[in-house]
């Protein structure tokens, strides 16, 4: 691998490191760590590469090493899977400055999915605070239920308070079960061809490079089901990296 990397990249990396330092998930094995480290140190960047992947196959991570990973293969010139550890890295910190450096490298390479509107920002949010939209939802229910209980004791119609609580209710199952569902992924090879279908005999949609960001809304055998372009269309398993982490 050349030592020589992007400017701007090298510098954002500097940036983040700096405030990334803290383990995430599992606890990490502190000698595969330090030795991958080690090796990024030394600037044997592929070696350390293959560390840092063996502990994020064991559903491990810190933030920084996240980021040491998007540095390596930026270097490499795989922006594919230099954007889907910058998505990881999102993902476990919720710095939007990572959201706005996905955005630059994918206007710059003409990649589609990570543009930011709105209406995507206001997603975002949503799913950032999930969890405490899910307590604040909790604890609107138990305020319903006692204000039902407080009017049914004076003898007053308590159909207002029990009413809202459903509608809490029906708001915090829907929140649960659909709410925190939605999967992204990169594509991870060039010449990827997308189907309008899940056989290799259904019609070619697009065939595209490396690090577009899909959302993935199904599965069937080897094929996954994407959107593309506000449309559905099918593409192998193997061509794509499930941007998920273990929290």
């Amino acid at each position: 691998m050349q030592k020589r990397c992007p400017k701007n990249l090298v510098i954002f990396f500097l940036f983040l490191l700096s405030a990334s330092n803290t383990v995430c998930n599992a606890q990490i094995s502190s000698y595969r760590l330090r030795q991958a480290d080690s090796l990024f140190q030394s600037r044997r960047y592929t070696q350390s590469l293959e560390h840092y992947q063996t502990i994020l196959q064991q559903n491990e991570y810190t933030p920084a090493m996240l980021l040491k990973m998007a540095y390596i293969e930026e270097g490499l010139a795989h922006t594919g899977k230099a954007l889907y550890y910058l998505t990881l890295y999102y993902q476990a910190t919720n710095d939007k400055t990572a959201l706005l450096k996905m955005e630059e490298i994918a206007a710059a390479k003409q990649l589609a999915g990570y543009r930011q509107d709105e209406v995507d920002w206001l997603l975002n949010y949503y799913h950032d605070h999930h969890g405490i939209i899910a307590v604040v939802l909790s604890t609107l229910i138990i305020l319903a239920f006692s204000i039902s209980v407080m009017l049914k004791r004076k003898r007053q119609s308590a159909w207002l308070g029990v009413s809202g609580m459903l509608v809490l209710v029906i708001l915090l199952l829907a929140h649960i079960n659909i709410g925190n569902k939605v999967v992204t992924a990169i594509i991870s090879q060039d010449k990827t061809v997308l189907m309008n279908g899940p056989s290799p005999g259904a019609e070619v949609v697009a065939v595209v490079g490396a690090g577009h960001k899909v959302e993935v809304i199904g599965r069937q055998d080897i094929w996954t089901k994407i959107t593309w372009n506000g449309e559905t269309a099918y593409v192998k398993m193997n061509n794509l990296l499930i941007a998920t982490l273990d929290r």
